[in-house]
């Protein structure tokens, strides 16, 4: 006698209509949208941040121990690095307290602005640190690796700006902000919709995308008025070292 009590309790799996599995899909598909709206702000404004602050510090050490005496009076100017190479850091206070950011050669953003060992990118054609005209920089808002440039619209008019290098500090002060469209290359000037003296007067101007999260319709064009020079063997800024404590351990 056959035994058919087995085969009646199997049960057919069920065909999957397209519908369920179109349901499926765009429930994987929005666990993973939802998954990326949460890490993007915390791997940009966390751990990029970190790594930042850490590798400007090593680079600061760097230039201490292979810092020379200045071979100029005056204010130096910062002699023009190789393509991608890291020249600078950036430090600015408004953009929070320990905020420090290295910048590199050339706007690509291949080996420049998209990678989270520099981030900041000097547009070749301006002027360099030091050197009378604008020292332009460009930098991420709201890019899925690295946001540079993220907290630019806390800026107030006097915030400082400093710049470091292997020769020194230089002071910059925020002096105006504006928004313009991609097209606007002229903020890339020597004095760009500022008043200024050709060959005397210093700009730094930094230019990312507008509005923050909602795409690159507008550039956000903050621009600052250099100040002051120090140099290395003097240490950090003492208006530097009041804004970012933390600078006091590594400068002793």
């Amino acid at each position: 006698m056959t035994d058919t009590s087995g085969r009646r309790n199997r049960r057919r799996r069920a065909r999957l209509s397209p519908l369920t599995v179109l349901g499926e899909l765009l429930l994987v598909a929005g666990i993973g949208v939802l998954g990326y709206i949460v890490w993007q702000p915390w791997h940009t404004g966390v751990t990029v941040t970190a790594k930042q602050t850490d590798l400007s510090a090593q680079t600061s050490a760097q230039w201490d121990a292979e810092a020379q005496p200045l071979q100029t009076e005056g204010v130096p100017v910062t002699a023009v690095p190789e393509k991608s190479e890291v020249f600078a850091t950036l430090h600015a206070p408004a953009f929070g307290t320990t905020y420090a950011n290295r910048i590199g050669e050339t706007t690509d953003w291949w080996t420049v602005l998209n990678l989270d060992e520099k981030g900041i990118g000097h547009y070749e054609t301006t002027q360099m640190p030091g050197e009378p005209g604008n020292f332009a920089l460009a930098g991420h808002r709201s890019g899925p690796l690295i946001n540079s440039f993220r907290e630019v619209m806390n800026l107030r008019v006097g915030d400082p700006l400093f710049i470091e290098t292997a020769d020194g500090w230089y002071t910059y002060r925020f002096r105006s902000i504006e928004y313009v469209l991609p097209t606007e290359t002229d903020v890339l000037n020597p004095f760009p919709r500022l008043e200024g003296q050709p060959g005397v007067d210093q700009i730094m101007t930094l230019t990312t995308c507008h509005p923050k999260w909602a795409g690159s319709d507008e550039r956000a064009i903050a621009y600052s008025v250099f100040e002051g020079f120090q140099p290395r063997s003097d240490g950090p800024p003492a208006e530097l070292l009041e804004l970012n404590p933390a600078l006091k351990g590594a400068a002793s």
